[in-house]
């Protein structure tokens, strides 16, 4: 699968962040607590031997006073020779071993360590060894005041929040104006027209978005003088051809001339079909409101009438579009499958989550090669490129547009057993259309009448 800009950027920033935050926290670790830590311990081990020692040189009256102080004024608890704590047990603390290290380096003998609960808290006991015999020697944890697990959690926590949130934040601030491009790429490629972006942020996106706008302004403005164009030339035409069907009807009859006539007669006619093709692809682009319409009956009422079309029917199928649209997509499929087939065309519709409607012939069909080719402008195949057996060539480049332009994929396929395939998928609404609810637009009781 491949991933989005975002998810990349996201994961890239995730990962270079994450790994600067462990080398740093490492770093801290390594240089600032630890030194930090094992000055700490030497100190609290210098100190309990030194209290040891010195316990152990005091007269028997002195002893107690002397272990209320060290208790009161350092906090620490030395139990008589031969005392072990309740309920002492086996418990893992880095501070303790780092005790335990530093007590061994300096008494130079056998140390035991343990812990056990007193008065509600826990305590942590070293065993060391006197002149007499060993004595156990305890202090509260809370006196060391550290909790590596705890903070170490705590940091890894805050790190990584911090880590995602900034991966996140940096990476939208990347992706989203690309986002927008997209979205608004996509728009003009379907023949809308989008709000211009806004050229703000970094340079080389502002940049981008401004030559963005400039490129969709031009093509808007190509659009409508294309539009103008085809319009203007074939008005200016229709003068001419008219003059021209008249002194062709005001010649006195003469056999003679009759075919020629007949001739110029269907001539000017197909000049006449030609221009209001050539009007029809420059209005092509043009989008109609949409809104919900049966396509079954939508279907229905195209075949009515035609005997050579087979639509065996189908149950209501709604959908939201441009039913003038999808009707002049269907008709130009239908009469381009009529005119080179002399067999029974047929209609199918399939209704699911993006309807498909299918117009199936058993006619010469298209070579693959020239399967997109022929959705060009004035294309025409080699066998058809007579108007006694061909088009314009305008009539698919208009389907297509016309596609383009509604959300409609429109592809052509050979037919197996001969014959061509004309398949039309249905897409889904685009955004900024009106509310695709269908209980605010209600189905179209005459989709025929659009």
């Amino acid at each position: 699968m491949r991933l989005s800009l975002f998810s990349r950027a996201l994961l890239t920033l995730i990962v270079t962040f994450g790994l600067f935050a462990f080398l740093a926290f490492a770093t801290v670790v390594q240089f600032a607590l630890v030194p930090v830590a094992d000055r700490g311990t030497r100190d609290l081990a210098a100190l309990m031997v030194l209290a040891t020692e010195t316990l152990a040189h005091l007269d028997a009256d002195r002893q107690g006073e002397y272990r209320a102080h060290m208790a009161r004024e350092h906090g620490l608890w030395l139990l008589p020779p031969g005392e072990d704590p309740e309920g002492l047990s086996d418990f893992y603390f880095p501070y303790l071993e780092r005790l335990h290290l530093a007590l061994t380096e300096r008494t130079g003998g056998p140390v035991a360590t343990g812990s056990s609960w007193r008065n509600g808290e826990r305590w942590l006991w070293v065993r060391l060894p006197g002149r007499d015999q060993s004595r156990w020697i305890g202090f509260p944890r809370e006196r060391v005041q550290s909790r590596p697990f705890e903070g170490l959690t705590l940091v890894i926590l805050i790190a990584l929040v911090l880590v995602v949130g900034t991966a996140a934040l940096l990476a939208r601030r990347v992706t989203k104006p690309l986002e927008r491009l997209s979205a608004a790429a996509e728009a003009v490629a379907q023949g809308f027209s989008p709000q211009p972006l806004p050229e703000t942020g970094p340079r080389e996106l502002a940049s981008l978005a401004r030559q963005f706008n400039h490129m969709s302004q031009q093509v808007r403005e190509l659009l409508a003088n294309r539009t103008l164009l085809l319009a203007g030339i074939s008005h200016d035409l229709r003068t001419p051809l008219t003059r021209l069907r008249l002194a062709l009807e005001m010649l006195p009859p003469d056999p003679a001339w009759r075919e020629l006539t007949e001739r110029m007669e269907r001539d000017l006619e197909e000049m006449n079909d030609l221009l209001a093709q050539a009007g029809e692809l420059g209005r092509s682009l043009g989008r109609g409101e949409p809104r919900w319409v049966d396509l079954a009956g939508l279907i229905g009422d195209l075949c009515q009438g035609h005997p050579r079309l087979r639509w065996a029917g189908a149950a209501p199928c709604p959908w939201r579009l441009d039913p003038l649209a999808l009707r002049r997509i269907l008709g130009n499929l239908i009469e381009n499958a009529l005119r080179y087939s002399t067999a029974t065309v047929e209609i199918e519709l399939t209704c699911g989550p993006r309807p498909e409607i299918q117009v199936l012939d058993r006619g010469p069909g298209i070579p693959a090669a020239e399967l997109e080719a022929v959705f060009r402008p004035f294309y025409r195949l080699e066998s058809s490129r007579s108007r006694a057996t061909g088009g314009s060539g305008l009539g698919l480049a208009v389907c297509r547009q016309l596609a383009q332009a509604n959300g409609i994929d429109l592809r052509l396929a050979e037919r197996p057993g001969g014959g061509l395939v004309a398949r039309v998928l249905l897409g889904r609404a685009p955004a900024g259309t009106p509310s695709a609810d269908p209980a605010a637009n209600p189905v179209d009781a005459a989709p025929g009448t659009a």
